[in-house]
Order: C-alpha cells, then sequence, then structure tokens
C-alpha cells in the first residue's frame, strides 16, 4: 500500500516537474524582491540566513530547469513526452532568463559577488547559449515563436542589467562613477535646512564616498571631491546625513541602483518593458486560437509568469520613483509634477521616512561574563553550553592528556558568539557622544593620555604600555574594569541611569567587534588566546559553580591580580570618563579600520564604527583624512618606560 502511494506520488512529481520549477523560480524571485531591501536595516540572523538561500537556490533551480528543459529536446514522439504534454513549458525557457537577471533590490548578497562579475559574465553567455538552443531546438508552435522571441530578448536585457550592476558594484572601480551626471548646483541650489535638502547634500557628496569606500584617502582624491566631503556642515544634520550617505553607498554596492542612472540603462529597461508587453499581447491571441491545444495549468502558470512579472516591474518603477537621485534629476529638469511624486515617495513610510532610520540603529553585545556562563544567558544558551561542554570532556578524556580546562574551554567561543550575542539600539546618548568626540577629537594630542583622565588615570597607566602590542588586551582589561564598577555603582538619578546605560552598551559593543570582527579592529592574529588567558584567570571560580558565582567578587579579585582596582568608583564624573574613553577607543578604532570592512557591513545592517569612520572622514581625521609626510620621519627610536612595563606571564605569548 505505502509502495503504491510513493509510486503514484513520484509519477506526479515528475509529471508536474517541469512546472513546479518554474513557479519555484519565480517564487524565490518575488521573496528576493520584497525582502532585498531589509537588510540594510536588519541584523535578524534567520532573516539574512533565508536570504542566502534564496539568493543561492534561484540561481540553482533556474538552471537546471533549463537543463531540464534542454534534456528533453529530443521528445518529440509518443505520448507521455514533454512536449506532447507540455508544449509551452519551452516558452518559460526565456523567463527562466529573466530570473537569472535578479531583482533590483539585490544584485549581490556579499561583497565578494561584485569582484566576481567576470564569473556572471560568462555564465550570461552560456545560459543565454542553452536558453538560444531549447528555445530553437523545441520546434514551437507558430502562434508562440513570435512572443518567445520578444521574452528572450527581455530575459537578455535584464541578465546583461545583474552583471552590468555587479561591475559597477566593484569598489575598485571607483573612476566608473555614474554620479557625475549630476550638476553640482543644482544639488546646491536643492541642499537647503530641510529633509530633502539632507538629500541633495548627500548626492552632493555621493562621488567623494564612494572613493572612500574605495580605500581612498582624501588626499589621494581630485581637489573639488576632497572640499566637498569636507566642507561645513550643520552639527544637527549629521546622524541623518551619515545614514543617507550610507543608504545610497548600499544602493550603489549591492543592488541595481548604478545601472538605472545611466540613459543606456534606462533605454534597455524601458526595451525590455515594452517587449514583454508585445509579448503578452501576442501569446493572449495565440493561446486564443489555441485553445484546445494548450492545458489549462500551463496556461494557468505562463499567465502567473507575465503577470507576476508586470507587478514586480510596477513596484520596481515605484522605488525608482522613490529613489534620491530620481527626485534630484526631476528637480533639475524642472517637471515639478513628478517631482513632487518622487519627493512624496521618498519621504513616505515606502520610502525613507524622517523618523525611521536607514540602517538598523542597534550595536551588537557581547559580554565576557556570558562567555565564562555567568550573567543574564537565556536557558537555550545555557543548556546547548553544558550539553557541549560534557561532550568535550567525555571526547577529550579519551583522545588527548592535555588539561581538561582548555580543551573544554576552547569550542566554547564560536557556540558562545552564536547565542549570546546580542544587539540593543543606538540610543540618541551613545551618538550624540560619538559625534561630540568626533568634533572635538584632535590628531595632534594622544588619544589616551593618562593626565587628561583624572579618575581613570591609574587605570590608563596600567594599560597605556600594552595598548599597541596587545590592543585586544587593552579592551577586554577595560571592559572587565566597566562591568565590575558598574555592578557597584548605586544608580539615584536618570542620568545615572543614561550613563551606566551607555557605558554598559559601550564597552559590550567595543568586545562584540573584538570577537566576531576582529578585521575591523587595528589588531592582528585571533581573538581566542586572549580570551583564553583571561578566562583562565578566573575558570577555578567558575568552573563548578557557573552562573551561581558571585560574580562581583570574582571579578574584583581578578582586578586585584590585575593591578586594575585603584580607581575611584564613587563618583559620577568616573563614569562619564569611562563612557568618554569607550568613545575614544571606538574613535581610535575607526580612524585606523579598513574601507571595504566597513562596506561588507553594510549588508549586515551596519555598524556603529562605520558611521564614526565616516564621520572622521568628513572631518579629515583618521588614516583616511592624514597626508603622510615624508620630511617629518623621525630616526630616533622613541624610548619605552621601563617603569610602566607589565611582568605578567602573558607577556610572553602572541596575544594582539
Amino acid at each position: 500500500m505505502q509502495s503504491a502511494a510513493m509510486e503514484s506520488l513520484i509519477h506526479l512529481l515528475n509529471e508536474w516537474e517541469i512546472q513546479l520549477l518554474v513557479l519555484l523560480s519565480f517564487a524565490l524571485q518575488v521573496f528576493l524582491f520584497f525582502t532585498g531591501g531589509l537588510r540594510r536595516r536588519s541584523t535578524n540572523a534567520l532573516l539574512r540566513f533565508s536570504m542566502w538561500v534564496a539568493y543561492l537556490g534561484a540561481d540553482l533551480v533556474a538552471i537546471y530547469a533549463l537543463g531540464f528543459l534542454s534534456r528533453h529536446k529530443d521528445d518529440t514522439q509518443g505520448k507521455d513526452t514533454l512536449r506532447e504534454a507540455h508544449p509551452l513549458a519551452f516558452l518559460w525557457a526565456p523567463f527562466l532568463l529573466m530570473h537569472l537577471g535578479g531583482q533590483d533590490t539585490v544584485t549581490a548578497f556579499a561583497i565578494e559577488d561584485n569582484n566576481l562579475w567576470l564569473r556572471h559574465l560568462l555564465n550570461l553567455m552560456v545560459q543565454v547559449a542553452v536558453a538560444l538552443y531549447v528555445f530553437w531546438a523545441a520546434h514551437l508552435y507558430h502562434s508562440m515563436n513570435l512572443p518567445g522571441i520578444f521574452v528572450f530578448i527581455a530575459g537578455i536585457i535584464k541578465y546583461g542589467e545583474r552583471t552590468l550592476a555587479l561591475m559597477y558594484g566593484v569598489l575598485k572601480n571607483a573612476t566608473h562613477n555614474t554620479n557625475e551626471n549630476e550638476n553640482n548646483e543644482d544639488l546646491n541650489r536643492l541642499a537647503d535646512q530641510s529633509y530633502l535638502g539632507i538629500f541633495a547634500s548627500a548626492l552632493k557628496s555621493a562621488p567623494s564616498i564612494r572613493q572612500i569606500f574605495a580605500g581612498h584617502t582624501l588626499h589621494q582624491m581630485e581637489p573639488h571631491h576632497r572640499d566637498i566631503l569636507t566642507s561645513g556642515i550643520n552639527m544637527d544634520h549629521f546622524p541623518k546625513l551619515l545614514e543617507v550617505e550610507l543608504d545610497l553607498m548600499y544602493d550603489d554596492i549591492y543592488t541595481k541602483a548604478m545601472v538605472l542612472r545611466t540613459r543606456t540603462g534606462i533605454i534597455l529597461r524601458c526595451v525590455s518593458q515594452v517587449f514583454m508587453g508585445v509579448s503578452f499581447v501576442l501569446f493572449i491571441v495565440g493561446a486564443v486560437k489555441n485553445k484546445y491545444i494548450y492545458s489549462r495549468a500551463d496556461l494557468a502558470v505562463t499567465y502567473v509568469l507575465f503577470m507576476g512579472g508586470f507587478c514586480l516591474e510596477v513596484c520596481a518603477v515605484i522605488i525608482l520613483l522613490m529613489s534620491p537621485w530620481t527626485w534630484a534629476w526631476l528637480e533639475a529638469r524642472g517637471y515639478r509634477g513628478l517631482a513632487r511624486i518622487s519627493s512624496f515617495l521618498l519621504a513616505s513610510n515606502f520610502g525613507r521616512p524622517m523618523r525611521r532610520p536607514l540602517w538598523s540603529n542597534s550595536m551588537g553585545q557581547y559580554n565576557f561574563m556570558w562567555y565564562m556562563g555567568c550573567g543574564q544567558q537565556s536557558r537555550l544558551s545555557k543548556l546547548v553550553k553544558k550539553v557541549t561542554k560534557g561532550l568535550v570532556q567525555k571526547v577529550t578524556r579519551k583522545t588527548t592528556s592535555l588539561d581538561n580546562n582548555e580543551q573544554e574551554i576552547k569550542p566554547l567561543l564560536w557556540m558562545s558568539k552564536l547565542l549570546d550575542t546580542k544587539y540593543v539600539e543606538v540610543d540618541k546618548e551613545i551618538m550624540d557622544s560619538v559625534i561630540r568626540m568626533v568634533c572635538q577629537y584632535s590628531p595632534d594630542e594622544s588619544p589616551m593620555d593618562a593626565k587628561d583622565w583624572p579618575k581613570l588615570g591609574p587605570l590608563l597607566n596600567k594599560l597605556l604600555p600594552d595598548i599597541g602590542a596587545s590592543f585586544g588586551y587593552a579592551i577586554v582589561c577595560f571592559h572587565i574594569f566597566t562591568e565590575a564598577h558598574l555592578g557597584e555603582y548605586f544608580i539615584v538619578s536618570d542620568e545615572d541611569r543614561i550613563l551606566t546605560s551607555a557605558c554598559r552598551k559601550l564597552s559590550n559593543y567595543m568586545l562584540y567587534l573584538l570577537v566576531t570582527y576582529p578585521e575591523m579592529l587595528p589588531v592582528s592574529g585571533t581573538t581566542e588566546p586572549t580570551l583564553l588567558f583571561f578566562l583562565q584567570s578566573t575558570i577555578q571560580h567558575v568552573s563548578s559553580h557557573g552562573a551561581n558565582i558571585d560574580i562581583p567578587r570574582m571579578v574584583n579579585k581578578l582586578l586585584v591580580e590585575l593591578e586594575l582596582h585603584e580607581v575611584d568608583s564613587s563618583s559620577i564624573d568616573t563614569l562619564k570618563e569611562i563612557r568618554d574613553l569607550w568613545t575614544r577607543l571606538l574613535i581610535y578604532c575607526a580612524g585606523k579600520s579598513r574601507a571595504e570592512m566597513h562596506a561588507a557591513q553594510l549588508s549586515r545592517g551596519g555598524e556603529l564604527l562605520t558611521f564614526a569612520w565616516l564621520l572622521m572622514a568628513h572631518k579629515e581625521l583618521g588614516d583616511v583624512g592624514q597626508a603622510f609626510n615624508f620630511n617629518s620621519i623621525s630616526t630616533s627610536p622613541v624610548p619605552i618606560r621601563n617603569s610602566l612595563r607589565r611582568s605578567l606571564a602573558f607577556k610572553h605569548e602572541n596575544f594582539y
């Protein structure tokens, strides 16, 4: 009985295989279209994973369907052949080309996809050849030849758009910049104090921003680009201006925005849409004449492909009208009516409203206590860690004679990052602190001179000799100190609550960057050795007690061992210094970071570090804004104060 049911199911799937493949390919395109723009404002791992599966699966399904059709090209005899059973199936081959062309909202899933644009060009040629072979070998009825040709041309154009968008998205191609077509005089006229004026300012600086993301410094740029980027900007507009600039940069790298801003791209898009309309009319005429030849199911699938494609094109036109570039182009050419429609859509809830952040507006959080199994953790995290520790202990007892504690904690870092990483909102206090600190920052002064921090001076005297060589160690030390200080501080006012929240968020964020994205920080090596050193210092307190341990007592003992306890913790001024020192560390890291890492993070919702980095570029700060003077190189080495050298055992290890 079960065998007969299984055979019946297999027969049904074989009979409907091509329809299911085509509909699945279209469904994946619809999903990518409506989710493609969400990841710029989201850090949701499930959304990103589902998009990754859909992005890879869309190409695989379309290519497999083309191969399925080409494999059945000779099935022209018999009652149950593909041509006899589904004569419209070969008309779907050009639609699969359109699906391979992708959607306007997502062309590259990761920045590496742009660098592989030549591979996509090769795929374009191969898949067009396969589709053309399938279409030619099918010997379609005369009534379906002509609409198939029009769809085929539209599919080639669509696939070509994707390849061209990937090529434009390569940051090294900064010299090929379609943004140069805009007239700066028109943008200057539109750049007022309004919300739309912020967009005009961002459009004016867009070519300079692209060169910054391409790895150019301000002094490697043309003077007029540098002047635009560093011109005076209203402080109140900085947060939203940076959001808009990063939002436009995301469009240039990960969507078809740059293609659709060229005259050639617009003409080709109009041609493809006209051809699809003509093909649909011809298909209806042919379907009416041969209504007894085609099955209802095949006709329904074909109508879904046509009508669904038209709906997606209408939505794409609306998205194009929402673009700031479209609004500026219409305003510059005097199309007031269309410009008003574009500005309305741009500022609407469907576009880029003033009150909604244009990025995730969140910052990652990772706490050293969570890594040790203490603090606030979810039940799932605790359960998974407990089971994993038990399995690791059983394996290590049988396979090695090394220290069990060391063996059991090493595998937990990747699991802790997965289970314990959280995201919190970047509140006004933190953003204002970053902007204020950047605007007050002077490249001539030491970023962490102990004499500038009355309350934290003893702490910095201990850490400063190691910051250059062991920056990761300094971050973890200051993170542990911050956790201990906040655990003992008594909150009595709203100011205390705001400051403690900002301190904890900044502390957890810097450790999150160190653990999750160390390549964004001025460090080298891996994270595990640094965390392993601190974990081994406290493992005797944690291994048997876990979450029941007295966290403040344990951390204070660690601080005493590291000689980091000589700080006055009773004043609100200490809280302010902790907040400002974490902000200064963040700005220091931003000034030393690499442009390609910030570009990669735009597809993951963005990072607060990117905001600081871009703001420093506006202010001619950091490695991006400083010119190298060959005449000022000092030939004498800088003496190191031996009195401040540390004598801990970890100095003999290759930590960073």
